[in-house]
């Protein structure tokens, strides 16, 4: 008797085996294939994790150059700079090495400009490194990271080696920090401190003595008039108690350079911080606002510093101390027509003494923040001024708080905010 039953069981198995077999053969056929792309993907993976490691490595290493170039102005500060960052950054588990030549090296210098106007790319202009160190401006710093064969780094290699004969790979990546325009506006103290001078007269050292007194009419610093068998003497035309005892402090009793008015010393930083932006490639913009017990708005923003310089000579000092007030007063030129949209905003506010008129600088300063894009730095000025205040308006400004002991310092300091231009990566 036929067995359907075991029959139907017997094509079933054969049938299983069949397709058994060619699962089997198609597996056999396409796990090399899934192998190769798995191969594929992570060597593209690993290629484009480089890629960006060595674009993030390249980015700090020219914003770096950038920054130590406005600060410093050195060629070799920029390099340095750029190097020490680059190795500091890891690309495919190693320092990014940088070849810093002035004929062949990866770190450039330059100029960026928009050819095609406001909205258009900015263009890197080469300028040969040694031009650079012999004075021709330069504002840009281009550095090319390499991953290449014959770079400091060298190429990369794969993960899994041998697909399509490759077991290594090269990269590169290009990063330019260009220097930008900035509107200024400088917001001086005038109150009556910065007026304050101290003579520590020596033995014996009396400017208005008998004997100094005919040794500067002598000079000519002082006039005199004949009056019933008597002499009344009067300073000179120009001069004044200060000066006066100030050249007799340098020329008869040769105490070497004579004490100085803060304002004066002010003066004398406000020209050093002009006279350095005279000599950058941007377009600096400058405004001054000053206070006592109220507030000017001194000039507008002005592309002219002599304008500038021209206005703080004029100004005169007396009064209490309303830093709030002179900020308030300052923001207006930076709100004004004449700023420009794409200048970076900087507000630099400085004092000698306690603020003891509202409104108060703290405050003013979180609203002028809040409702304009600004970066404010602080510069205190001797014994008596307050550098807490200062530091906290400069820490809500975005920016940095600056303190001078004495008149050199308060000039090397505006030189370096002068110096320190804002750096934008443009490539």
């Amino acid at each position: 008797m036929l067995d359907v039953n075991a029959k139907q069981r017997s094509v079933s198995r054969k049938t299983a085996l069949r397709r058994r077999g060619s699962v089997m053969g198609m597996t056999a056929v396409f796990l090399p294939v899934l192998a190769i792309l798995a191969a594929f993907a992570i060597n593209a993976a690993h290629m484009q994790l480089t890629r960006t490691e060595l674009m993030i490595a390249t980015d700090a290493a020219a914003r770096a150059a950038g920054r130590a170039f406005s600060e410093v102005q050195t060629v070799d500060a920029a390099t340095d700079a750029a190097v020490a960052t680059a190795a500091l950054n890891q690309v495919n588990g190693d320092p990014l090495r940088l070849r810093s030549g002035d004929s062949d090296g990866e770190i450039e210098f330059g100029i960026s400009t928009q050819r095609g106007g406001l909205n258009s790319r900015y263009e890197f202009n080469k300028i040969p490194t040694p031009d650079v160190r012999s004075g021709t401006v330069a504002s840009a710093v281009r550095v090319t990271g390499k991953r290449l064969n014959g770079s400091l780094s060298g190429n990369v290699p794969l993960i899994i080696p041998g697909l399509l004969n490759m077991d290594r790979f090269e990269t590169q990546a290009t990063s330019v920090a260009m220097q930008v325009d900035r509107d200024i506006s400088l917001i001086l103290d005038r109150s009556g401190s910065m007026a304050d001078i101290t003579f520590d007269w020596g033995y014996g050292e009396n400017p208005y003595s008998n004997s100094s007194i005919n040794w500067a009419y002598q000079q000519g610093i002082v006039t005199r008039t004949y009056n019933h068998g008597n002499y009344t003497y009067y300073y000179a035309p120009g001069y004044n108690a200060v000066n006066y005892q100030q050249y007799l402090w340098e020329n008869l009793f040769n105490n070497g350079p004579a004490p100085q008015r803060p304002w004066d010393e002010l003066v004398a930083a406000v020209n050093a911080f002009l006279d350095v932006l005279d000599e950058t490639s941007q377009e600096e913009q400058v405004s001054v606002a000053s206070y006592s017990t109220y507030a000017t708005l001194d000039t507008l923003l002005e592309k002219n510093h002599q304008i500038v310089r021209n206005k703080v000579n004029q100004l005169s000092t007396g009064g209490n101390t309303a830093i709030g007030r002179g900020m308030q007063q300052g923001i207006q030129s930076l709100i004004d027509g004449r700023a420009r949209p794409f200048a970076e905003k900087t507000m630099v506010v400085m004092t000698d003494g306690m603020e003891n008129q509202s409104p108060w600088a703290a405050p003013i300063a979180r609203s002028l923040v809040a409702n304009n894009l600004l970066t404010i730095h602080t510069v205190t000025f001797g014994s008596g001024a307050d550098q807490n205040t200062m530091r906290e308006v400069a820490a809500i400004g975005g920016g940095k708080h600056y303190h001078a002991a004495t008149g050199a310092d308060l000039v090397q300091i505006f030189e370096e905010i002068a110096n320190n231009l804002p750096t934008i990566l443009t490539e």
